[in-house]
């Protein structure tokens, strides 16, 4: 209750405008719609004026009800209820950033019902992550510091419930050298325990974003063996494990998070810093 209420004080004090006869953001317009579907936690579809649209929500993004991790998996259809809970049926107000559709031809808003601004109480809830799509970048700082709470609260997808494993990660190096690309960041994964470990199909995820992903070739690991999984080098005394990703990957100015799961989509280590 203590998150909704911030994002609701956050809303009224900081951020609307209302008018007698219509509602106003600052610089803004709000449209009037009423919510008729909800297809998952981050998309709804509505009725304005006898038509029905698709709108996707931005600012962030919930995770995706066929994701193949279990725990991600069933926070993406808490959170496609919660949505549903929040929304459907009801009055709601739409506010345009800069874009007006994605390319699958989806309406880009900011949602409202009453003082609730739903965006940012799916973020505060834990239920999705605070992501940036320039150049609808409005309330970016907002969402990324309700996102920082919930993180630091371990609600949601940024519970800390792990499958007991003695393969852990152990570092991440998210300041490397290379300029701009940063090639050279790695995350490090450590065997603790007493005995080999097969990681086959294991996965290691970017878990802030939601991607990028590696997933690990035939290996099994020895006992105190560390591996390491660069950004986009090859270095075989580490193993040659790469994400082969062109851009850099770990922010260096936010904090950031890594997950790895076993191959039945279990999450068995989460490290940020």
């Amino acid at each position: 209750m203590r998150k909704l209420c911030i994002v609701n004080v956050l809303l009224v004090l900081t951020l609307i405008t209302i008018g007698c006869g219509k509602g106003t953001l600052e610089n803004s317009t709000l449209v009037q719609a009423t919510c008729v579907g909800v297809i998952d936690g981050d998309t709804i579809e509505v009725l304005i004026d006898g038509q029905i649209y698709t709108v996707r929500y931005i600012g962030m993004d919930t995770p995706e009800i066929d994701d193949p991790r279990p725990d991600i998996q069933a926070v993406a259809e808490e959170a496609t209820l919660v949505n549903r809970n929040l929304v459907e049926g009801k009055a709601v107000k739409l506010e345009k950033d800069v874009s007006e559709t994605d390319r699958y031809g989806r309406l880009l808003r900011y949602v409202y019902v009453g003082d609730t601004f739903i965006n940012a109480d799916l973020v505060a809830s834990g239920y999705a992550w605070a992501k940036s799509y320039p150049p609808d970048v409005k309330y970016d700082a907002l969402l990324k510091d309700l996102e920082t709470e919930a993180r630091e609260t371990y609600l949601g997808i940024w519970c800390n419930t792990t499958v007991a494993c003695d393969i852990q990660i152990t570092n991440i190096f998210y300041d490397g050298i290379v300029p701009s690309v940063e090639s050279d960041e790695y995350v490090e994964v450590t065997n603790t325990g007493d005995g080999p470990q097969d990681i086959t199909g294991w996965l290691l995820i970017d878990f802030s974003d939601g991607n990028p992903s590696f997933t690990f070739p035939s290996f099994i690991m020895a006992s105190g063996e560390r591996i390491r999984v660069y950004t986009n080098e090859c270095h075989p005394e580490w193993g040659c494990f790469s994400f082969g990703y062109g851009n850099a990957i770990w922010n260096n100015a936010d904090p950031d998070t890594a997950a790895l799961y076993n191959a039945e989509g279990q999450k068995v280590s989460i490290r940020s810093y």
